[in-house]
């Protein structure tokens, strides 16, 4: 499958339900992986994507007509209440459908976000992601992305689970304009 069969696009209204299911699909290998409260809490909050529809731009990526991945952007990532500061823009919650791994199209996500910061003349874009989230992790530094420990939070900050058992979320920064 080739590039040019993918369009990114925003999501309408009436594919809330689709994107979540690709969402949880997506973190489901996650399961063992941490504890079963983060975890749960973790899906859950996938499921409430209307919960952030009107504070990002949601975008999909289609492929054959089917929605095979999703990610929100945020114009202003200190709206995401993740500690980010404001004038970076930031994205959360990329997902790709496990069947439409390997094509290339969280690379592609990520792209449209760093493409819409670009245009928004924002000096960076910030994220954060699990620890766990390995290939994640590697598509980001891949891209440029570098660690910014002062951002990190722990899962129990954001509401997801408890401190008894905590996982590391890890924040990342793309310099899109040099100091």
């Amino acid at each position: 499958m080739s590039h040019a069969e993918a369009l990114i696009r925003h999501a309408a209204p009436g594919e809330i339900s689709e994107i979540e299911a690709v969402c949880v699909a997506a973190c489901a290998e996650y399961r063992s992986e941490v504890p079963l409260a983060v975890f749960e809490d973790y899906i859950d909050d996938l499921r409430h994507l209307s919960d952030h529809w009107h504070e990002a731009e949601v975008l999909v990526v289609e492929v054959a007509g089917q929605i095979a991945g999703s990610v929100l952007f945020y114009a202003d990532a200190s709206t995401e209440g993740l500690g980010l500061p404001q004038g970076w823009c930031g994205f959360r919650r990329l997902a790709v459908h496990p069947r439409m791994r390997g094509l290339g199209l969280g690379r592609s996500l990520t792209q449209a976000c760093i493409d819409r910061a670009r245009g928004r003349h924002a000096p960076t874009v910030g994220i954060h992601t699990a620890t766990f989230m390995r290939a994640a992790r590697r598509l980001y530094e891949q891209m440029g992305f570098r660690r910014c420990a002062e951002f990190d939070l722990r899962a129990s900050d954001i509401g997801l689970g408890d401190a008894s058992a905590d996982v590391s979320i890890v924040a990342y920064r793309l310099d899109l304009i040099s100091a």
